[in-house]
């Protein structure tokens, strides 16, 4: 299960233990360049070294401090995202993401992922370099397809895996731990963790779940029936999407499109919760319901005038 521990990181625990960190910047976000550069001289002063895509680190100047993207996670001590929510899922799907903290600083407008502001991104370094901190680890799911001819496997999402076509009713068949369950006919269907509860899912009529919940979301797309309702099911399930439907293909989105797949018909879709979690650097003082009722302004309008 999730847990949401104070954790004194063993390898992140003083000034001096973290050596590298690596960066994951959206160069489409304003001011996310300067941001970068201005964190990069931080941490040249403080022994660090910064470490950048090879792309973003011809866009900032930095001879010497580029590595394919692909390795990234793997050569640093720490990673800094810079961006937004979708940055952070960019991130989330480079090899051996799961064994590296990240400090993700939100540079756009919502963010339930990143939650450090742009302003308080260099008292959360020092935090981070002395060891005042907590991780947050986040589910993971697992995806894999038989498609009959081939399978391909070991895709991983923090949000969602989402089956759909984009202009025809599916049909569905579902089964949970093997057991038939519901046949969706619908636009599509959202496979969700709780993490993600309060992205695509949400948008389809899904329930916010607490983030360390150790569940998955079953939400449909525009279902045919009212009778279609979300569903929370184990978060230990295996979950079995069979595609039904006689289309020449369905595509199958992994954490939107960082993933996407064409699915053949009769195919068989498996969701379970993976082994690996994604570990999220947060304050002591962070509260995920705080941020709820921020981001989504919950209760609004309800509260009594004095």
């Amino acid at each position: 299960m999730s847990t949401n521990k104070s954790i004194k990181n063993p390898n992140v625990s003083t000034l001096g233990a973290v050596k590298t960190v690596g960066f994951f910047v959206n160069t489409a976000k304003p001011h996310a360049l300067q941001v970068a550069t201005e964190a990069c001289d931080w941490l040249k002063k403080h022994g660090a070294k910064p470490l950048v895509p090879d792309a973003e680190a011809a866009l900032l100047g930095l001879a010497g401090a580029g590595c394919d993207r692909r390795e990234l996670a793997s050569h640093c001590d720490l990673l800094l995202v810079l961006g937004g929510d979708g940055t952070l899922l960019d991130a989330a799907h480079i090899p051996e993401i799961e064994k590296v903290p990240i400090l993700a600083a939100n540079l756009g407008s919502l963010g339930f992922l990143t939650d450090v502001p742009r302003d308080q991104l260099y008292a959360a370094l020092t935090n981070v370099f002395n060891g005042d901190y907590k991780i947050d680890r986040r589910m993971m799911l697992e995806v894999s397809v038989d498609n009959h001819e081939r399978e391909f496997s070991n895709s991983f999402a923090l949000n969602d895996v989402v089956i759909r076509h984009y202009t025809q009713l599916i049909e569905l068949e579902t089964y949970i731990d093997g057991e038939p369950f519901v046949t969706y006919n619908a636009d599509g269907l959202i496979i969700a963790t709780s993490s993600g509860s309060t992205a695509y899912s949400l948008a389809c009529g899904g329930p916010i779940v607490e983030p360390h919940l150790n569940a998955i979301l079953l939400t449909p797309i525009s279902p045919h029936s009212l009778t279609m309702r979300p569903f929370i099911a184990h978060g230990d399930s295996e979950i079995t999407v069979v595609m039904q439907s006689d289309y020449s293909s369905v595509n199958l989105l992994v954490d939107g499109p960082r993933e996407t797949h064409t699915v053949a018909p009769n195919s068989l879709i498996r969701v379970r919760k993976a082994d690996k979690t994604i570990q999220l650097i947060r304050s002591h003082h962070h509260s995920n319901y705080e941020v709820l009722q921020t981001k989504l302004m919950l209760g609004e309008g309800t509260k009594r005038k004095a």
